[in-house]
């Protein structure tokens, strides 16, 4: 796939804060600005990757599970399937993003990442379309979460190495747009599909087209940098694995804003992986008629989440500050899942989706941007820092499903179909509103 520079060039320099050595690096990227055209391509292709790798967390998956499934087991089976791939993505983001920094490729530092990676991944999402069984969806979506993680990790490296410091909230603004619009555009895919009675499998397959459209776009127009093999250096396995630990002693505000992303995508998977079965259950839908209401939701939050983000973004960069919109955006999201627990009738989730999409949208508008901000080596270690962040991303996935199954069970809930959805929607609240107290931490930044 990509070449990674094994050989010495130059002399070894002492590392810092457990990180990769200095000569093991390429020269610092240049403080410019992106142009339009450079930036509508990375946001597309921002877009178009997690329609094809939210869209089944959303709901795809969960129609497919329910299909080798039933209403006994579906609940399990999803968290295993899940489970099994977010624990794939925890390893293969920082892993891909620490190999994307040493990358000695012709055609450059990235793009081999986010070539290879989304070819990789619609394999795997092919694997799930068509699986006879559990244990099948399970290799898919592992396959899937390995290659689309390693598409990622390059992917946002792409926003320290390309976008200047003073457009950074703003285009951070407009991904969070995208990652969050993504998935309605995957889901009304599936409930269009879904009502016009065709094959299941095309719910998965046409999102990986347009993944597949929108990563090569991407890697068409990027003027990558270039790591030759005397500044990427030698290589040695255990300064490399080293370099994965971060301190939180040495780097405090990274530590905080780690543990704030956690806490934030934890309560986010919990809603995320059980929406579905959250609508069959408690309002006693048809399949049909939950991916409806699902989409329905998506377009409340969507609307209200492209507000929120385009308002946060440029709030952000006008006034300098960044952790007083996380610590807001946070408490509504919170807010908006306190809603779902104790909603009565359907019409009661609009309220919850406005909410939570107001969360989400300022979260994720200032919070990219406030992460740059704190990375450590951001000019020469941003890969891999930045995947070693998005850990926070993938272990809520891994975690979550392996909790909900409990959480479902607690106490009496025959009102829901036996499965208690206040304690996960609750618990769920609680954590990501602590998240918010964390970002108070942050000293770094304003």
């Amino acid at each position: 796939m990509a070449s990674i520079s094994p050989e010495p060039a130059v002399a070894d320099a002492t590392s810092t804060a457990g990180s990769i050595p200095a000569a093991t690096v390429g020269a610092p990227a240049p403080e410019v600005r992106a142009g339009n055209g450079l930036v509508i391509a990375y946001v597309a292709a921002f877009f178009a990757l997690y329609i094809a790798l939210l869209t089944p967390v959303m709901s795809t998956l969960a129609v497919k599970v329910n299909a080798l499934s039933g209403p006994d087991t579906r609940a399990a089976d999803l968290a295993l399937v899940t489970g099994v791939g977010a624990f794939f993505a925890f390893v293969a983001n920082p892993l891909a993003g620490a190999l994307s920094d040493r990358t000695t490729s012709r055609l450059g530092m990235r793009r081999p990442w986010l070539l290879w990676g989304v070819l990789a991944g619609a394999v795997g999402l092919a694997i799930i379309a068509f699986a006879p069984s559990i244990a099948v969806v399970v290799v898919g979506w592992a396959i899937t979460q390995t290659a689309f993680n390693g598409t990622q990790a390059a992917l946002q490296a792409v926003l320290p190495d390309q976008v200047g410091e003073s457009q950074r909230a703003k285009v951070s603004g407009w991904l969070g747009i995208a990652q969050n619009v993504a998935p309605l555009v995957g889901v009304a895919i599936a409930s269009v599909l879904a009502g016009a009675g065709t094959a299941p499998s095309l719910m998965i397959l046409l999102p990986t087209a347009l993944a597949i459209v929108g990563v090569v776009a991407l890697v068409a127009v990027l003027k990558d940098r270039r790591l030759t093999k005397e500044e990427a250096g030698s290589f040695h396995l255990g300064r490399f694995v080293k370099g994965f630990w971060i301190s939180p002693r040495k780097h405090p505000d990274f530590g905080w804003a780690f543990a704030g992303r956690f806490m934030m995508l934890f309560g986010f998977a919990l809603y995320n992986n059980y929406q579905l079965y959250f609508m069959l259950d408690r309002f006693g839908f048809d399949e049909p008629t939950a991916l409806s209401w699902q989409l329905r939701l998506m377009v409340v939050q969507a609307v209200v989440l492209l507000v929120a983000a385009s308002l946060g973004g440029y709030l952000s960069d006008r006034t300098g500050r960044r952790k007083i919109f996380v610590i807001v955006s946070t408490v509504l999201a919170g807010a908006g899942l306190v809603v779902f627990a104790f909603a009565g009738a359907p019409s009661v989730l609009y309220l919850g989706a406005g909410l939570f999409g107001a969360g989400l949208g300022a979260y994720f508008a200032v919070d990219l941007a406030l992460v740059t901000d704190v990375l450590p080596n951001r000019e020469t270690e941003a890969a891999k820092n930045m995947g070693v962040f998005n850990i926070a991303n993938a272990l809520p996935q891994s975690l979550a499903p392996a909790f909900a199954p409990m959480l479902l069970a607690v106490g009496a809930a025959a009102g829901d179909n036996g499965n208690n959805y206040v304690a996960l929607f609750g618990i769920g609240a609680v954590i990501v509103i602590l998240g918010a107290v964390s970002t108070m931490f942050i000293k770094g930044t304003k």
